[in-house]
């Protein structure tokens, strides 16, 4: 059977591949996908309504399963879904309201809610909440160090509430690393306030497109933030030896520890990230075990 989607001809055979792809790639976290969710993570373009009606022949053939709009390879990915959706709905308030909080610290342009919570996968006690931050020039590590700050004093260096796990200068957000795994992170984010940043991401990575088509570009925004007069002060005061030096701590400190193999970390002057439990590899070789 054929589909037309903007004169292209889609195979249903290729539509289904696709769609297990998908479903495959979120196998490796046992989590189900709702139907929007699938469609965003698609890679290829058709309209929902198409998409719909493929999932029910893959459901009624038995090769996937279904349950209160939630399809997965295992039944158990969906029963871990519905069990851990209040959870979810529960600390995606939270991290909005602390992602506020965090838009209100010297040089923080925009926050995003990133990680598992941002797909709807958080699932026990030892979850956290990750984000990802879009900082001004050449102040991503004393953003960085007054954030660190913050949590040492008042949150007792919890990392449960305040996961500070990647940020990046505002002029440089392209990422290097192109991959599935990369794209899924960016895909899935979850901007709290200024949306024109999640527009100027978008836009320096417009190859996340390619593996995800149906991915909406935001619309564009005049609104950009400007330097308040405390940021100001900050930079007339610290300037850029104290940025050095909030850089040189993190690199020391990440040298004198041992970390796995599949650990990630970027100590550049335009982007910090700490991921000492990157689960990138993993991800990458259980993907890709679908072609054996």
């Amino acid at each position: 059977m054929m589909y037309r989607e903007n004169t292209i001809l889609i195979e249903e055979e290729n539509l289904k591949n696709e769609i297990m792809n998908t479903i495959w790639y979120f196998d490796y976290f046992q989590h189900a996908l709702a139907l929007r969710e699938i469609h965003r993570y698609l890679g290829i373009r058709v309209r929902v309504s198409v998409l719909r009606k493929v999932l029910t022949e893959l459901v009624e053939d038995q090769i996937i399963h279904e349950k209160q709009g939630f399809y997965a390879k295992n039944s158990d990915s969906i029963i871990f879904r519905l069990k851990n959706e209040k959870r979810n709905r529960k600390w995606l308030v939270i991290a909005h309201y602390i992602g506020r909080l965090i838009s209100l610290f010297p040089f923080v342009r925009s926050v995003f809610i990133s990680g598992s919570l941002s797909k709807q996968g958080l699932r026990g006690k030892d979850d956290d909440i990750d984000f990802f931050l879009v900082v001004a020039p050449k102040r991503v590590w004393t953003a960085k160090f007054f954030l660190i700050l913050f949590k040492k004093v008042f949150l007792f260096n919890s990392h449960k509430f305040f996961c500070i796990n990647l940020l990046r200068d505002e002029g440089h957000l392209s990422f290097d690393r192109r991959n599935i795994y990369i794209a899924t992170e960016i895909a899935s984010l979850i901007p709290i306030g200024r949306p024109n940043y999640w527009r100027s991401l978008l836009m320096a990575n417009k190859w996340v497109f390619d593996y995800f088509p149906n991915l909406r570009m935001p619309k564009p925004l005049k609104v950009r933030h400007k330097m308040s007069l405390s940021e100001r002060l900050l930079a007339y005061l610290i300037g850029p030896r104290f940025e050095e030096w909030c850089r040189k701590r993190f690199e020391n400190h990440v040298q004198q520890k041992e970390y796995k193999e599949d650990s990630h970390f970027e100590m550049s002057p335009q982007s910090s990230a700490y991921f000492p439990n990157n689960f990138q590899g993993r991800v990458l070789r259980h993907y890709y075990s679908i072609r054996n």
